[in-house]
This record gives structure tokens, C-alpha cells and sequence, in this order.
């Protein structure tokens, strides 16, 4: 009989708890709804200190809380505090890696303060999720080309680029995202200028050819002798004004390039290797190596209706793939005026 009682007992006991923890976990959803309501309504009302309480109020019942932690992530940056915004983001990318909102958040907060190529590795990751629906992915992929060019003019420190290059991509987006298109192309005078984000504090401009047909600036490290060809890496600008008195097809004139640095390989005896790593309609961006990697070069050639603008980093010695990938980067952004 004590047995049975015992039984009873335990049977009594277990069912009890069991109510206690339902009645608990139900009413921890209850709380955290009310929390997260509260904080949406602040948000709504931009009352960002009223939602950062009520926010973090809800992820104390459900720290898992996906949209939660974006908009809490939001809610600080907006009350600019800067390092909150990036942890709280960071928490939602740990913890729900294949969702891009967070992404797209982090990316804009990097832009914000400047740290391009950051801001770039978000975006570029945010694109590339399949729970981005397509409108989405138009709208960054489109996106991530001006900020490629903005990031080119602000390492520049060229205030007037910059302010062009900002409105610029802003109203392109505003067509690309609503699918509106521009009815009038004007005509844009270019001047030769080719805007790469080289950092000044690297390099230094070591030479400057310009006459009526083409432009020629090299950069050299700062510290090294490029004009006497004392230099460790070596960036070259040219540009190339098309008339009647100079015509050329961006296949014609990268042959012409490559085949004098082969003829002069072949005469030496020296070994040349030569790749395009991709070719579109008016671009070719290229490597090759000479002499068995003593010299290596990855460059970009633009063609435009106005002219043609080719971009080198050279290199005595073989790029380190951190160095192929930054260079490479760098002269995506490259733009003309």
C-alpha cells in the first residue's frame, strides 16, 4: 500500500511540474510579445532608447528572436551607438547565418563609417543567399557598383567626385529599384581623369606624361626611385583618346599591348604566361608573369566611345593572392571622367 502511495505521490508531483513549466513557457510567449509590440510601436515612433529597452526586454524570453535582434541592431545605430549595432548583428548572423537581413544591416553600417571594403564582404555575402528574393538581390547587386565607386572617390579625398559619385548612385538605384529607366542620356565629357582608391598614405605619384592624345601617371611606393626603376611595385594610368586620327577595338588594342611584351620575352629568351580573367563587352581585366615570376602584372582595359583608360599593378616578384585579391578590387572601382 505504501508503494501505491509513493506512486501517487510521484505521479502527482511529475504532472504538477510538467503544468508548471507549460504555464511558465507560456507565459514567457506572452511576455515576449508584449515586449517586442512594445518595442516595434517606439521604433515606429522612432523612439529608439524607448525600443532598445523593450527590445532587449524581449530577447530576455527568447533570445533567439531573429527579426528581434535586427531591429534592436537597428535601433542602436540609429541612437548612434555604433558598437552595439555591430554586436547585435554579429549575434544575428552567429546564430541564423543563411538569413540576409543582418547582412545587409552590418553592410550599411560599415558604408556609413567609411570602411568600404568591410561594407563591400557584406553586401557581396548578402547577394549570394538564397532566402534574398530576387527584387532584393537587382537592388544590392546594383547597389554594391556604387559603392564600389564611391569608395574609389573617397580614397581619392576628391570632396567634388565624391558628392558626384553619391547622387550619382543614388538616383540609379531609385531607377533600378522601381524599375523606372532614365529617357534621356546626356553626354558626358570625359577628361581623362581615372579615379583609383590607391591609398595616399602608400603611394605617391613618381611620373606624369600628358599631350593632346593620351595621359600617362605612374605611382610608385613611397620611399622607392621609380624613375630610375628602383621600385618593388609600380601602378601605371594611361588613357587614350579615340578620333578620327586614332581608332581601335578593345580587342585590338590588348593585342597590341600583350604582343610587344611577348615580342620582347621572345628576344630575350624569357619566359612570358599571359591569362585574361574575364572579358565582357567593353572591359578585359588580365594577368601575366614574366621571366619565370620575376615581374608580374594584373591590369584592366576600358573601352569607351571617347577613349580608352588601362590600369597596371605591377610587381617584381609574384602577387600573394591577399595582394591579387585587393589589386583585382581596386581596379573594379576604377572609373573615368
Amino acid at each position: 500500500m505504501n508503494i501505491y502511495k509513493k506512486i501517487i505521490k510521484k505521479t502527482i508531483t511529475c504532472t504538477f511540474l510538467a503544468t508548471l513549466v507549460f504555464m511558465m513557457s507560456g507565459c514567457a510567449a506572452l511576455n515576449f510579445r508584449h515586449e517586442y509590440d512594445k518595442g516595434m510601436r517606439a521604433y515606429k515612433e522612432k523612439n529608439y532608447e524607448e525600443a532598445i529597452i523593450s527590445f532587449n526586454n524581449a530577447l530576455n524570453y527568447k533570445p533567439d528572436s531573429y527579426s528581434t535582434l535586427c531591429l534592436l541592431g537597428a535601433s542602436y545605430a540609429y541612437k548612434k551607438d555604433q558598437k552595439m549595432a555591430e554586436k547585435t548583428f554579429q549575434d544575428a548572423i552567429r546564430l541564423f547565418p543563411n538569413l540576409w537581413n543582418a547582412y545587409i544591416f552590418l553592410a550599411d553600417l560599415k558604408k556609413s563609417q567609411h570602411d568600404y571594403e568591410t561594407a563591400i564582404e557584406f553586401y557581396e555575402t548578402a547577394v549570394t543567399l538564397e532566402s534574398m528574393g530576387g527584387k532584393e538581390k537587382l537592388y544590392y547587386k546594383n547597389l554594391l557598383k556604387k559603392v564600389k565607386e564611391e569608395q574609389a572617390a573617397y580614397i581619392m579625398d576628391d570632396p567634388l567626385v565624391k558628392q558626384q559619385s553619391i547622387e550619382k548612385f543614388k538616383n540609379e538605384l531609385v531607377n533600378s529599384y522601381t524599375g523606372e529607366k532614365t529617357t534621356k542620356d546626356k553626354t558626358v565629357e570625359q577628361k581623362g581623369e581615372v579615379m583609383v582608391g590607391l591609398d595616399k598614405n602608400k603611394w605617391v605619384k613618381a611620373l606624369e606624361h600628358k599631350d593632346e592624345k593620351s595621359k600617362i601617371i605612374e605611382y610608385g611606393l613611397k620611399g622607392e626611385d621609380v624613375k630610375n626603376y628602383n621600385w618593388s611595385q609600380l601602378v601605371t594610368i594611361q588613357y587614350f583618346i579615340l578620333n578620327d586620327n586614332f581608332k581601335t577595338t578593345l580587342d585590338e588594342y590588348y593585342k597590341n599591348h600583350i604582343g610587344a611584351i611577348d615580342a620582347i620575352a621572345k628576344n630575350s629568351n624569357k619566359q612570358f604566361d599571359k591569362k585574361i580573367i574575364y572579358q565582357k563587352k567593353n572591359e578585359i581585366l588580365y594577368e601575366w608573369k614574366f621571366d619565370e615570376g620575376k615581374e608580374t602584372e594584373i591590369a584592366r582595359i576600358v573601352y569607351t566611345p571617347k577613349g580608352i583608360y588601362h590600369i597596371h599593378f605591377a610587381k617584381k616578384g609574384i602577387f600573394t593572392n591577399e595582394e591579387k585579391v585587393k589589386y583585382i578590387d581596386l581596379l573594379k572601382t576604377a572609373s573615368l571622367r
